[in-house]
């Protein structure tokens, strides 16, 4: 139980619900409202098929590649760490959106999954956070129960984006910069504990 609700927590944290609500809304503000909830839903379902992909497919690819565990907890943990910063910052991470993308995605018809899933929510860190977490859940068991947690996730995030209007309304601006910072300072420590970890599995000689 412990595990699936950290996993549920670091998940959340690093998708950035709240960052996606401003995305949302400025991807969708000139659209009616049918075509927001159905954005909304295709958004949600495609961030979680692709979290999926990263929890059965993730340790496959390290090992196409001859990449191990730690070196990928290392870098995936620096990847958390830089999203971290720009969530401190109330600020969309060049990780997920850059500018140019933003500005391109505007003009585009269909918003859902890209960029608005992928790599809006579903982006370098969060898959990172995903391979890693399923590393740490074990075998078929514990990679079914976590699929169960990114489900879990991806409907609180459909949740969140078809409420977007009233969170908007009931925290304003300044009310969700402040629950994003918490958050970023929560994802912060979790990259650096991933670091740790890497490091250790890299020098056991730290341990």
């Amino acid at each position: 139980m412990i595990f699936i609700i950290k996993a549920f927590i670091s998940l959340l944290i690093v998708v950035n619900p709240l960052d996606a609500v401003s995305g949302y809304f400025a991807l969708t503000a000139q659209r009616p409202v049918e075509d927001r909830l159905k954005i909304a839903r295709t958004a949600a379902i495609a961030m979680t098929l692709a979290l999926l992909a990263a929890v059965w497919l993730g340790e496959l690819l390290l090992n196409l590649f001859n990449i191990s565990l730690g070196a990928f907890q290392v870098g995936g943990g620096l990847v958390i760490l830089l999203m971290a910063v720009s969530m401190l910052h109330a600020r969309t991470s060049a990780l997920s959106q850059t500018a140019a993308e933003a500005d391109e995605a505007a003009g585009r018809e269909d918003i859902a999954i890209v960029p608005l899933a992928i790599p809006l929510m579903a982006g370098p860190a969060a898959i990172s956070m995903a391979v890693v977490i399923a590393n740490q859940a074990g075998g078929l068991g514990g990679r079914v129960i976590l699929s169960g947690v990114v489900a879990g996730v991806g409907y609180a995030i459909w949740w969140i984006l078809k409420k977007a209007q009233l969170i908007e309304d009931s925290f304003g601006v300044t009310g969700i910069n402040i629950l994003q910072r918490v958050a970023g300072l929560i994802l912060a420590a979790i990259g650096v504990q991933i670091i740790a970890n890497g490091l250790i599995a890299l020098f056991p000689g730290l341990a």
